[in-house]
C-alpha cells in the first residue's frame, strides 16, 4: 500500500480552495505555446512524481528517454507537498508537462479543473480500453478522461501455507468466502497459544479501507458516495465483513494487540509465521521472499460472501496531463506510451511493478512467479471509491470509516456503528 496516498483530503480542499481565493483577481492568462524547438533539436519535458512513486515512476522515464529524442526531466515532490503544490502552481501557470500523483486524489483535481481533458486522444488509443477498469472510472468526471493509470498497487489476501498445513488445511486451496475464512482461522488458532487465525490493524483507517473495503465490494456493497444523493454502506457485504471480524475478536482468533495498531505493525505480525491469513498488500510478495526466505506462503483475491465473489481495492499512482502544460501534444505522446507493450512490459512487469493493462498481468517477467500474477490480476477485478473529502471519510485518524470499524469489531456495536457512519458521511458529502 504505496497509499500515503490516503493522507490529504483535508490538504487537498485547502490547497484548492487558497489556489482559488482571490475574489476580484483575473485567472491567469495561459502560458503562450513555446515555438518549436528547431529541427534536430530535443524537447525536454518537466514531470513531478510523488516520493512514494518515484521508483516506478523513473524506471519509466529512463525506458522512454532511451528510445526517443525529446527528454523527460522528472522532478521529486514529497507526498505531503504535492497537492499544495500543483494547486498553486495552477494558479500561477507553472506546473510542469506531466505530472504522475495518488490516484485518490483524481476526483478533486479534476473537480478544480486542474488536469487536461484527455479523452480523444485515449479514445482513440486500443490500448487504453485494456487499462484495469478501476482507473478509468476514476480518471473520468463528467464523461471525460482527464488521466489513466500509471503504477499500480493492489490489495490481496495473503495466507501462511505452513500454518496450513499444519492445521490441516490444504495449502492449495485458500479461502473463497467469508466463512471459509473464519473456519479456516478457527483451524489455525488450535495449533498454540501464540499462534492466531486473522490479522488486521484495527486503528489504521487507511489499512483498512485497503484491505477490508474490497470483502464488503466483493459481496455487493457500496462504500464512500460520490456525492450526497448517494448511499453510503450499502447493499450485503458491510454488515456480514464487521460481524465476521467481530466474530473472529471475540472467539481470540485476533491477537489482542491488533486494537491498537496504527498500521506500524500492520505486515510485522505476518513476518512472524504466527498469523495465518491477512489482507494486504502486492509489495508483501518481495517483502516476504527476502526478509522470511523459508514461510511457503500463498496468495489470493479478496473474497466476498458468496464463492466466486472478490475484489481488491488499486492503489497506486495516475498519470495526467496538468492544463497549462507547454508541451500537451509530447505529453499526450507519452502517455499512450506508457499504455504500450514495451512501456508496461519493460518499464513496469521487468522491474517487478503491476502493469496497469488487465491483459498483461501474466508476461514473461512474472510467469515464473504465480503469486505475482495472481497478484496482477486483482488489478483488473479491483475498484477505487469515486469520492470527494477521501480524508474526512476514511482516512483521517477520526473518520466515520474507522471509528464504524472500532466500535463493530471492538465494541460489538455493529448496527449502531454503521448507522452512525452512514449519517456522518452524507453530511460530509454534503460539504
Amino acid at each position: 500500500m504505496r497509499s500515503n496516498s490516503l493522507l490529504g483530503g483535508v490538504i487537498v480542499a485547502a490547497a484548492i480552495a487558497l489556489a482559488a481565493c482571490s475574489k476580484k483577481e483575473e485567472p491567469p492568462q495561459p502560458a503562450a505555446a513555446p515555438a518549436p524547438a528547431p529541427a534536430g533539436q530535443a524537447t525536454q519535458l518537466s514531470m513531478w512524481v510523488r516520493a512514494s512513486g518515484a521508483n516506478a515512476a523513473q524506471h519509466m522515464v529512463d525506458l522512454w528517454n532511451s528510445g526517443h529524442t525529446d527528454k523527460i526531466a522528472l522532478t521529486v515532490i514529497p507526498d505531503n507537498q504535492m497537492v499544495s503544490k500543483l494547486a498553486t502552481g495552477a494558479k500561477a501557470g507553472d506546473v510542469p508537462d506531466l505530472i504522475s500523483f495518488d490516484l485518490i486524489y483524481m476526483p478533486d483535481f479534476m473537480r478544480a479543473g486542474f488536469l487536461t481533458d484527455i479523452t480523444d486522444a485515449m479514445k482513440a488509443d486500443p490500448n487504453f480500453a485494456k487499462v484495469a477498469p478501476a482507473f478509468t472510472n476514476l480518471a473520468t468526471y463528467k464523461g471525460r478522461i482527464y488521466g489513466t493509470g500509471f503504477t499500480p498497487d493492489v490489495s490481496i489476501l495473503i495466507y501462511n501455507k505452513d500454518l496450513f498445513k499444519q492445521a490441516g488445511l490444504d495449502p492449495n486451496k485458500p479461502p473463497t468466502t467469508l466463512a471459509q475464512i473464519h473456519q479456516y482461522a478457527k483451524k489455525i488458532r488450535a495449533l498454540g497459544p501464540d499462534i492466531y487465525g486473522f490479522y488486521f490493524s484495527g486503528s489504521c483507517p487507511g489499512c483498512n479501507i485497503f484491505t477490508t473495503s474490497p470483502m464488503m465490494v466483493a459481496s455487493g456493497a457500496k462504500i464512500l458516495p460520490a456525492d450526497a444523493s448517494e448511499e453510503p454502506l450499502a447493499g450485503p457485504g458491510v454488515r456480514e465483513v464487521l460481524q465476521l471480524f467481530r466474530d473472529m475478536w471475540t472467539e481470540g482468533l485476533i491477537p489482542k494487540s491488533a486494537q491498537a495498531d496504527n498500521g506500524a505493525n500492520f505486515v510485522a505480525n505476518f513476518k512472524s509465521g504466527k498469523i495465518g491469513i491477512q489482507g494486504a498488500g502486492g509489495f508483501l510478495i518481495s517483502d516476504l521472499k527476502k526478509d522470511v526466505p523459508n514461510m511457503d506462503f500463498g496468495v489470493t483475491f479478496l473474497p466476498g460472501i458468496k464463492d466466486g465473489q472478490a475484489s481488491a481495492f488499486v492503489g497506486g499512482d495516475v498519470v495526467a496531463v496538468p492544463k497549462g502544460s507547454k508541451q500537451e501534444k509530447l505529453a499526450l505522446d507519452f502517455i499512450k506510451w506508457e499504455l504500450s507493450d514495451e512501456a508496461q512490459r519493460e518499464g513496469l512487469a521487468k522491474n517487478n511493478i503491476l502493469p496497469s493493462r488487465t491483459d498483461l498481468a501474466n508476461n514473461k517477467y512474472f510467469e515464473s512467479e504465480p503469486r505475482v500474477v495472481k497478484t496482477a490480476q486483482a488489478v483488473g477485478i479491483g475498484y477505487v471509491p469515486w469520492v470527494f473529502h477521501f480524508n474526512d471519510m476514511v482516512n483521517s485518524d477520526s473518520s466515520p470509516w474507522i471509528q464504524m470499524i472500532q466500535a463493530a469489531v471492538f465494541d460489538g456495536k455493529v448496527d449502531e456503528g454503521i448507522a452512525k457512519a452512514k449519517a456522518k458521511m452524507k453530511e460530509i458529502a454534503r460539504e
